[in-house]
C-alpha cells in the first residue's frame, strides 16, 4: 500500500452495496483508490485497495456503517499519514443519491444540510442511509475536515420539463413528484471525457450499468432525458431492483401484501431484479458463471431491458451516434456489452469482438456507422475535484 504524506482529499463513494474510496493529493493526483464490494448480499464484503489481492472485511452481516468506521481507521488514515505520521485529510466528499430539487451544486456539509439530506431518504431508501452513514463515520473519525455532498440528481436538473413531470395532474410536481434521474457524477465524469474520443457535441447514449443500473441520453455533453425518475427504482433492471413497473403491479402487490407498504418496499428495492428473477445472485459475475435455467433467463431478461431502454434514449435524442458504457457491470463484462450491440446492430453498431473481450476503450469496428467505447467510472475524481473547489 503507498503512502500519501501530507495534505490531502477523501471521496467516499457508497453506493447500494459497495463503498468506492479514494484518497488525492492538494494537486489532483490520486494516491489511493480501493472498494468494498458485495455488502448485503449474504455473504462477507470483499476489500480491494490499489489493486491488491482481495480480502475479506467483515462478515455476511456487516453493513456500509459497520464497515465505514473501520475502513477508514485501518486502511485510509495510515496510508495517508505514512510512516512519518505528518499526513492528514483536509477535506472529505461524498456521493448523495438524492437531492431533491433544492441542491443543485456540491454543498459544504452542516447541520442543516444534513438534516436537509436526512429527509430526501424515503425517496433513496437503499442509498441515502449509506451516504448518511459515510457522512457520519467521516465526522467522527476526521472532526477538523470540512464536507461536502455533491448530489447525483443535480446533473440532471438539464432535462426538460416535459420529460421530468409524470402524466398526472401538475400540483403533484409542484409538490416533488418529478423525475430527477440519478448516477450523475457517473454521467458528469463520462461527458468530461467525450472529448477525449473524439465525439464530442454527438448524440451519446451513456450506460450505467452496476448493482444500480440506468441510461443517460446526452446532448453535447448535456443530458436531456435519462431512465431513472423520482427514485432509483425506475428504468433498467438492476441488481435487486426490477426497474420499469406497470404502476398497477404495484397496487395488486399492495393489495397482496394486505397493504403493508414496508413489505413491497422491500420487495422492490432488495428481493427484485437480477437477484429476484434468478433466486440465485443480484452479482451479474455470478449469474454468467451459472448454468441453472434461472440464472441465465435473469441475463437474457437484464439484456432485453438494456436495449430497449437504449431505444428509448436513442429516441429521446432523435438517433444515436455513440454508445458508452461504465460502471461495474458496464466496463467488465465483455457478454453483456456483446449481447446488447449485436441487438443494436440495426443502428449501425459492429461490435469488434477481440477489442471488446479485452476491453479496450473503443469495442465497435472502424468501418461501422456507430461506436461504442468504454468509459472507466471515476465519480471519485468528479467529488474530490469538488472537494478542492470548496474547501480549497
Amino acid at each position: 500500500m503507498r503512502e500519501t504524506g501530507n495534505d490531502s482529499l477523501l471521496a467516499l463513494n457508497c453506493g447500494s452495496s459497495s463503498i468506492k474510496f479514494a484518497v488525492f493529493s492538494m494537486d489532483g493526483t490520486r494516491s489511493l483508490k480501493g472498494l468494498v464490494e458485495a455488502i448485503g448480499h449474504g455473504q462477507s464484503p470483499r476489500l480491494r485497495v490499489d489493486g491488491e489481492p482481495a480480502r475479506s472485511i467483515g462478515d455476511e452481516t456487516s453493513r456500509h456503517a459497520d464497515l465505514l468506521p473501520r475502513l477508514i481507521a485501518d486502511v485510509i488514515l495510515p496510508a495517508v499519514r505514512g510512516s512519518d505520521a505528518q499526513g492528514r485529510i483536509v477535506g472529505v466528499g461524498h456521493r448523495v443519491v438524492h437531492g431533491g430539487d433544492h441542491f443543485d451544486a456540491p454543498v459544504r456539509i452542516d447541520a442543516a444540510a444534513r438534516r436537509e439530506i436526512a429527509e430526501l431518504t424515503p425517496l433513496a431508501p437503499g442509498h441515502q442511509p449509506h451516504n448518511l452513514a459515510g457522512i457520519d463515520a467521516a465526522a467522527a473519525a476526521l472532526p477538523d475536515a470540512p464536507q461536502v455532498a455533491c448530489f447525483d440528481t443535480a446533473f440532471h436538473l438539464t432535462v426538460p420539463q416535459v420529460r421530468r413531470e409524470m402524466a398526472l395532474p401538475r400540483d403533484y410536481a409542484r409538490q416533488g413528484l418529478i423525475r430527477y434521474g440519478f448516477h450523475g457524477l457517473s454521467y458528469q465524469h463520462v461527458a468530461a471525457s467525450l472529448p477525449d474520443l473524439g465525439v464530442a457535441g454527438q448524440r451519446v447514449v451513456a450506460c450505467h450499468l452496476g448493482n444500480g443500473s440506468s441510461i443517460c441520453a446526452l446532448q453535447d455533453g448535456v443530458s436531456v432525458w435519462t431512465s431513472m425518475g423520482f427514485t432509483p427504482l425506475d428504468g433498467l433492471m438492476m441488481g435487486q431492483r426490477p426497474g420499469r413497473l406497470d404502476p398497477g403491479a404495484v397496487l395488486w402487490l399492495l393489495e397482496h401484501h394486505q397493504g403493508d407498504a414496508a413489505m413491497v418496499s422491500k420487495l422492490l428495492n432488495h428481493q427484485s431484479g437480477l437477484a429476484g428473477v434468478s433466486g440465485i445472485s443480484g452479482d451479474m459475475r455470478t449469474l454468467l458463471a451459472s448454468d441453472a435455467p434461472d440464472a441465465q433467463f435473469a441475463v437474457s431478461m437484464y439484456v432485453d431491458r438494456l436495449v430497449e431502454e437504449i431505444g428509448a434514449a436513442a429516441a429521446s435524442l432523435g438517433g444515436c451516434d455513440v454508445v458508452v458504457f461504465s460502471g461495474g457491470i458496464g466496463e467488465n463484462s465483455a457478454p453483456i456489452r456483446a449481447m446488447a450491440l449485436e441487438r443494436l446492430a440495426w443502428l449501425g453498431f459492429a461490435l469488434d469482438t477481440q477489442a471488446n473481450e479485452a476491453s479496450s476503450r473503443k469495442i465497435t469496428r472502424h468501418d461501422g456507422q456507430r461506436h461504442a467505447f468504454i468509459i472507466r467510472a471515476d465519480e471519485e475524481q468528479v467529488i474530490a475535484d469538488a472537494v478542492a473547489g470548496l474547501v480549497g
